[in-house]
């Protein structure tokens, strides 16, 4: 902790003493400048059950940022918000374009933040509530979204709060931001009340505390369900009421949602963790989205199909792409590729058929010159050929009398053996 000249109380993201909470003191005092070291804050994005953000600009070089207050009421569980917020540091050390990243982390006024980079004020809950998304925008969000909560995943962290207002929407490019505090809040206010996840979107085990990797599957799937179908898949009068039906219930799918992404859902919803996918990569395998950075997203428009009953939980292969590319060693083509796909000058594009009085002239040039070169060599191959199987007959004929030498000889020593032997066997007839 590092003392301050103004009345907050800042720390470096350090162990130590901490101040008393002064709610009144940071709705007074948050717009001033430096009121958070280093910082101007601009206005307020939001808040929600973990705290208030406030974007922010870098007083030194004018950068955009995002500052979230922890929402804490007492010393008690400030003190305990402190002691957890050590585990930050391990996603702070992530970087994927896919992640909100944090940046730092202190204190003011008895309140614990965090400085996070700016990802927009746009989120996927904003944009669904504009109306049904196409499905190619849909799982553009999703995937990149599921490709950052797998880079949380890679490294043993879980994010426990998945859902469309935590994934940021800026450009072509969505983010997933507010992870780790959910866990966060929940060990320091020891209580199902906080930090479980939103019900909507929360696995039926979170309510045994049980969670894990799989339930920020379970959160994807529901997401998923959302972007496609317009609206979350369990819907109830009470918070209770959907939690149950999060454990009881199978959801229920519209018509336009073809059968090879209802299959996906359900096996992200399994009941059973056991039952879902492995790892958010292997969902991403099935759902034929590329898994490694820098791929793009292009998926293909099925045809639409009813719900059938009794749909199978268990994942299933899905169509691949239709407009994407081949890679290499694949596709129609000779070399692996289909030429009308491949870029010009690339080695494996067949020639284009050329017409026209130059174009004829050229080719009887050519077949002329081919014409010419054969007939000109024709001797040399010949002399050559003769050459080469003479010399090599002259070369073996040593060896052809050796051999032939050896045959006679075998067959002298075979002949006279088998003499010798019908001597002996009438000799011996002949003394009985």
């Amino acid at each position: 902790m590092q003392s301050m000249p103004l009345p907050n109380e800042v720390s470096d993201g350090a162990p130590g003493p901490h101040g008393r909470i002064d709610w009144e003191a940071f709705y007074r005092d948050y717009r001033k400048p430096g009121y958070v070291p280093g910082f101007e804050i601009v206005t307020k994005l939001g808040g929600g059950m973990f705290g208030h953000v406030y974007k922010a600009r870098k007083e030194s070089i004018g950068k955009d940022y995002a500052i979230k207050f922890l929402k804490v009421d007492d010393e008690a569980v400030r003190d305990a918000v402190a002691r957890e917020l050590e585990a930050v540091r391990l996603f702070a050390q992530i970087d994927h374009p896919n992640l909100v990243s944090i940046e730092d982390m202190g204190e003011v006024d008895g309140i614990p933040y965090l400085v996070m980079s700016y990802a927009g004020q746009e989120t996927l809950k904003k944009r669904l509530e504009q109306g049904l998304m196409p499905r190619e925008e849909a799982l553009r969000c999703f995937v990149q979204a599921a490709r950052g909560l797998q880079a949380l995943h890679e490294r043993s962290l879980v994010h426990f709060d998945v859902k469309p207002a935590n994934v940021f929407l800026k450009g072509d490019i969505a983010r997933v931001g507010d992870f780790g505090l959910s866990k966060l809040v929940t060990e320091s206010r020891n209580s199902l009340s906080f930090g479980r996840g939103t019900p909507y979107y929360m696995a039926p085990e979170m309510l045994q505390r049980r969670g894990d990797h799989k339930s920020d599957i379970y959160s994807l799937g529901v997401m998923l369900y959302e972007c496609l179908c317009g609206d979350v898949p369990f819907k109830g009068d009470s918070e209770w009421e959907v939690l149950k039906k999060h454990e009881q219930e199978t959801p229920k799918f519209p018509d336009h949602v073809g059968a090879e992404d209802r299959r996906v859902i359900l096996c992200c919803m399994a009941k059973d963790p056991d039952h879902r996918y492995d790892s958010v990569a292997t969902m991403l395998r099935e759902l034929e989205a590329p898994v490694a950075l820098g791929d793009s997203v292009r998926l293909r428009h099925p045809a639409p199909s009813r719900p059938t009953p009794g749909l199978p939980i268990a994942p299933m292969p899905l169509p691949s792409f239709t407009d994407a590319r081949p890679a290499l060693g694949e596709g129609p083509g000779p070399s692996g590729r289909d030429p009308k796909d491949s870029p010009h000058g690339f080695p494996w594009r067949e020639s284009e058929d050329r017409r026209g009085v130059l174009a004829w002239f050229v080719r009887l040039l050519l077949s002329l010159a081919e014409i010419v070169t054969h007939l000109v060599l024709l001797p040399v191959r010949l002399l050559s050929g003769a050459a080469g199987k003479g010399a090599l007959w002259v070369l073996k004929l040593p060896f052809r009398i050796i051999q032939f030498a050896a045959h006679v000889v075998g067959y002298s020593v075979v002949a006279a053996l088998v003499l010798l032997a019908i001597v002996a066997i009438l000799a011996v007839v002949g003394a009985l």
